[in-house]
């Protein structure tokens, strides 16, 4: 009996200096009288939403930022849909998809441009037609690998297999986890990987990958008109107009300038964030090309050819022509 009554009252104890804790935890946050941007991203994906982060670009407004890094992309559609997060940096082609579906939202900003590429640690791949026949990982669930196939069939006029068979006259793809994509390199279970950064760099640098074709320059082949958008800034619809949506706006341009004019601030917080060292964070930060203009026609304009590119690649279902313009909207 005494054994019973001593676990009940260390069961309340507990319980009340957690509550406690729970209700001073609380009363901190009120007290800043500020209120929350969750901002969903993919972990592991580079952004202006680190910069963000480590400069506390949101301090002198109504609000503060709260970051989520999710572990793959079903889970940022999934925050977007059920309100967790009020905004999200992910691949234009998924913002098309998302508006494919039926979800509310809206662009309001170009993020950064392809930095995705071809890698291989082969001396007898040269150039993209060398890959036929080759085994070439993938994230073949991404928009990424999309882009990839498109590039392929558009330009080099190469098929793409995606049998489990492998083929002497295409290029076989083997589907690869994003955390999985340098072993399968390295120990050469692959001869080539299609991926984006920061593993292109870590491959480069650390590695001695060499760059077979990178998709920067695969889209001047395809469309040398209009810029190369990879990531685009996206919004719950409902918050279109309101002084929340207005303040992250601006916060994330001031980034894009952080990103573009501060390489130390930005190679520190790639350091540190990505686990990356100087030399690797140095290499990655002078490849990445981070747009700083507001949205505007040609920037539309370009994520419409992206979003075409990803439909002939077979990740959108429908003609993406037919999104209407009232999904872009300005600062």
């Amino acid at each position: 009996m005494r054994t019973a009554v001593l676990l009940i009252t260390v069961i309340i104890i507990v319980g009340a200096v957690a509550g406690a804790y729970f209700y001073i935890t609380s009363m901190q946050t009120n007290q800043t009288g500020k209120e929350r941007i969750n901002a969903a991203t993919l972990l592991g994906g580079i952004s202006t939403l680190d910069i963000m982060e480590n400069q506390n670009l949101l301090e002198g407004t109504n609000y503060e930022l709260n970051v989520l890094r999710l572990q793959k992309t079903p889970d940022i559609i999934a925050a977007l849909t059920n309100g967790e997060a009020d905004v999200a940096v992910i691949p234009a082609e998924m913002a098309a998809k998302l508006i494919e579906t039926g979800n509310n939202i809206v662009i309001f900003s170009v993020e950064m441009m392809q930095n995705q590429a071809i890698l291989t640690l082969s001396s007898n791949i040269r150039n993209v037609s060398d890959l036929v026949g080759k085994k070439v990982g993938a994230v073949v669930a991404s928009g990424t690998y999309k882009l990839f196939k498109a590039y392929m069939e558009q330009i080099y006029n190469l098929t793409v297999n995606e049998e489990s068979s492998t083929r002497p006259d295409a290029i076989n793809v083997v589907n690869v986890i994003p955390g999985s994509i340098i072993d399968a390199l390295i120990n050469g279970d692959v001869d080539a990987v299609v991926i984006w950064e920061p593993f292109v760099s870590k491959l480069i640098v650390e590695y001695n990958a060499t760059i077979v074709a990178d998709f920067e320059s695969m889209w001047r082949k395809y469309n040398s008109s209009l810029s190369p958008v990879m990531l685009v800034w996206v919004a719950r619809g409902e918050l279109v107009g309101t002084e929340k949506l207005r303040a992250f706006m601006n916060a994330q341009m001031e980034a894009a300038r952080i990103w573009n004019n501060s390489s130390d601030i930005v190679v520190n917080v790639l350091i540190d964030l990505y686990n990356l060292d100087n030399r690797t964070a140095t290499y990655l930060y002078n490849r990445v090309h981070v747009n700083t203009n507001p949205l505007n026609q040609q920037l539309i304009e370009s994520i419409r050819a992206e979003w075409h590119l990803a439909w002939l690649g077979g990740y959108l279902t429908s003609n993406p022509d037919n999104i209407s313009d009232d999904v872009f909207i300005y600062g």
